[in-house]
């Protein structure tokens, strides 16, 4: 979908205020960070990033990083039936407990973290092969999708396949993983910006194959 939160090339945002290296600058972002690990509701990622995509544009811009990500797993939640509306906004109340899960103690939180590729053993065939040229198809999906708006209808070349994985723009909505090849795909700058970019320099995206075709 097109949303402030596809913000690539887009002008007018000011100066970049760059901020300390730290990752956390309050203590309840550390506890979103690890409930989102932690907590199983059986969506894929994707959908938590449609979520917040769907954020209207004001709040978008005004909040953290990562009260989005505390609005993308509430809404799971409640999506999924961990939580009712009242216990959420009743962080005092007593909480209904969920068949088959369990608390999880502050001690654990580090060994059940996971960190995992979606990279699917599949027999797919490419449609694609490295070095040929692509362009993006110029499509706006209403959905969830990975394909930036500044790239679509530009010229690229394939420079790396990274296999096969789950298709987001369906997995995002729950119509099926599609798998699919996706590649490194390298872009002149120049191709991208214009005139204004450095004739040297080259950009490297990740797309799918049904955000491709061949380049006339």
């Amino acid at each position: 979908m097109n949303g402030i939160h596809d913000m690539g090339g887009m002008d007018g945002f000011g100066e970049v205020q760059p901020q300390d290296s730290e990752a956390f600058h309050e203590d309840w972002e550390k506890q979103v960070l690890a409930a989102t690990f932690l907590i199983r509701t059986g969506s894929p990622v994707d959908e938590s990033r449609f979520i917040q995509e769907s954020i209207p544009p004001a709040d978008y811009l005004s909040q953290s990083y990562f009260w989005r990500w505390l609005h993308s797993l509430e809404t799971r939640l409640l999506k999924y039936g961990f939580v009712t509306e009242e216990e959420l906004r009743n962080p005092e109340g007593r909480l209904a407990r969920v068949e088959g899960y369990q608390a999880v103690r502050a001690e654990e939180v580090e060994a059940r973290r996971t960190w995992g590729s979606n990279r699917m053993q599949v027999d797919v065939p490419p449609k694609f092969q490295v070095g040929d040229r692509v362009m993006v198809k110029n499509e706006h999906p209403r959905g969830h999708t990975r394909r930036p708006r500044f790239v679509r209808g530009r010229r690229g070349q394939v420079h790396l396949d990274h296999g096969v994985y789950p298709f987001p723009d369906t997995r995002a909505h729950g119509l099926g993983d599609k798998p699919q090849h996706c590649y490194s795909v390298r872009f002149a700058a120049t191709e991208l910006w214009g005139t204004r970019a450095n004739p040297k320099d080259r950009v490297y995206l990740d797309l799918f194959d049904d955000y491709l075709e061949a380049a006339s």
